[in-house]
């Protein structure tokens, strides 16, 4: 499943903000870390699926830009 890399990314700043609050509970900031977690690793994925996109592109550029579809 593909993500919304910046939406995944603003979700990640709502998560942090409210784990910094002093007042939260540690059954929600626990909750909230799993999930920030989560966030980071399909981030991570995505970023990676796209650098090996960006790396096939060039390899077979020579002067020219073909992309191929593959999966991960």
């Amino acid at each position: 499943m593909k993500i919304k890399i910046d939406e995944s990314l603003t979700r990640l700043e709502e998560i942090t903000k409210r784990l910094e609050e002093e007042a939260l509970p540690l059954e929600e900031a626990l909750e909230l870390f799993a999930a920030g977690v989560q966030i980071a690793a399909a981030v991570k994925k995505e970023l990676e699926r796209a650098k090996t996109t960006i790396r096939q592109v060039v390899e077979e550029s020579d002067g020219l830009f073909s992309l191929a579809e593959f999966d991960i």
